[in-house]
C-alpha cells in the first residue's frame, strides 16, 4: 500500500484530506506541525508528502526542505491558501506541485494518485 504524509494545523482540513487519500486507496500518516512532520516522515519513509505551508512549530516550506535532506526522493506537494504567491518564487527541492487550499480535492487527489503510479512504474 501506498503511504502518504499529511502535514496540516487545522483539524478539520486534515481530517477531510486524510479520508479522501484513504478513500483511494492510500494509508495516510498525519502530522500537525511541520517539526512532527519530519519526525514522521524519518520513521516511516513515506511514498508522498503533502505539507500545509502555515504551520506552527515549523512551517511547511522549512518542513519540505528537512524532508527533503532526509529523503532526496520524497514527492512534495504543497497545500496552502497562498499558492498564487509561491508559485511565483519557489525553488524548494523536492516539491513538484502547489495547491491552493481553495481548489477542487478531486485535482489534489488525482495529482497524488498519478505521482505514486508514476513512481511505482519507476519502482
Amino acid at each position: 500500500m501506498r503511504t502518504v504524509l499529511l502535514a496540516d494545523d487545522t483539524p478539520f482540513i486534515l481530517d477531510t484530506v486524510a479520508a479522501r487519500l484513504r478513500d483511494s486507496g492510500n494509508d495516510v500518516i498525519t502530522a500537525t506541525n511541520g517539526a512532527e512532520a519530519v519526525y514522521q516522515g524519518s520513521v516511516s519513509h513515506p511514498d508522498l508528502a503533502i505539507l500545509d505551508v502555515s504551520m506552527p512549530v515549523l512551517n511547511g516550506l522549512k518542513a519540505a526542505e528537512r524532508l527533503h535532506e532526509i529523503m532526496p526522493n520524497l514527492p512534495i506537494i504543497l497545500f496552502t491558501s497562498y499558492a498564487d504567491t509561491l508559485k511565483s518564487r519557489m525553488n524548494n527541492p523536492g516539491v513538484i506541485a502547489i495547491f491552493d487550499k481553495s481548489s477542487s480535492l478531486c485535482d489534489l487527489i488525482s495529482t497524488v494518485d498519478e505521482c505514486l503510479a508514476r513512481k511505482e512504474k519507476l519502482g
